[in-house]
């Protein structure tokens, strides 16, 4: 199943548990972005969000195996701007995954503040392609067409504390970008942290916070998106990145942080 694919079936099953599709790992789990984006779809299905997705937090509390997954939804409060809502993805019964969503209508306001301009990249079709390795590149990353300008690729003994690119969905869709393409396509990339190691480990994410600045409505997943994360600090197995996803025009749609623990 495609990404798109994936997103129709959560909406299809709405209120029943889902199933999540194989050819979506990323090891012994299910590939993050993918787990993330299920769960914000249901949300939005099932509270019938009509207001822009302002942030979310989440916490992977253990692997999501392909195959049936609960989702239990709760509506923490609404107010006359902002909604929380709190998410839990359940397998087996072993809680996986905790999502705090927050949606807000625009404000008024006189603060306005631009985030730094799109990084100076060359352009996607001058760059070589991350190729899919069957048994050697994550299982999900098929699904994904990756253009590396910045920082090396994982396991390659790297100095620079940045990596970053482009990225589009492979499948052929025009369908409108929302925000679980989004955290799709933020999520797709290894954790910058891996470039420095000299040969391959095992790491997951912790936690992952992101603030959504805006969701363009004149870009698809099949759009060309910037990517820069920066390793902020590391040490004692655990490392905290922050990343940045810019559209076609340049314009910054989601800021992240991500605790990454790693096995090496």
């Amino acid at each position: 199943m495609d990404f798109n694919d994936v997103m129709v079936a959560v909406r299809d099953s709405a209120g029943q548990s889902l199933d999540i599709p194989e050819k979506w790992g990323q090891g012994r789990a299910t590939f993050g972005g993918l787990v993330a984006a299920v769960m914000l779809q249901r949300v939005e299905v099932e509270i019938g969000i009509q207001r822009p997705l302002r942030s979310l937090s989440l916490s992977f509390v253990a692997p999501v195996a392909p195959g049936p997954l609960e989702m239990q939804v709760r509506l923490l409060r609404e107010g006359k701007a902002a909604i929380q809502v709190q998410a839990t993805a359940i397998q087996h019964e072993q809680v996986c995954a905790v999502m705090l969503a927050s949606f807000g209508s625009d404000r008024e306001s006189v603060v306005q503040v631009e985030h730094a301009a799109a990084p100076t990249y060359l352009g996607p079709d001058e760059v070589q392609a991350f190729p899919f390795i069957s048994g050697l590149t994550p299982d999900f990353t098929q699904y994904f067409d990756y253009r590396y300008t910045l920082g090396k690729m994982p396991f390659m003994g790297a100095q620079q504390h940045e990596m970053g690119g482009w990225i589009r969905l492979r499948e052929a869709s025009s369908a409108r970008v929302c925000p679980a393409t989004l955290l799709a396509l933020m999520d797709a990339w290894p954790p910058a942290v891996f470039s420095l190691l000299k040969k391959p480990a095992s790491g997951s994410s912790l936690t992952w916070t992101l603030s959504v600045v805006q969701v363009p409505q004149d870009c698809s997943g099949n759009d060309w998106w910037q990517y820069r994360a920066a390793i902020q600090s590391s040490a004692n197995g655990y490392s905290h990145i922050d990343a940045t996803l810019w559209d076609r025009q340049g314009r910054a749609c989601v800021l992240s942080r991500q605790t990454v623990s790693v096995f090496a």
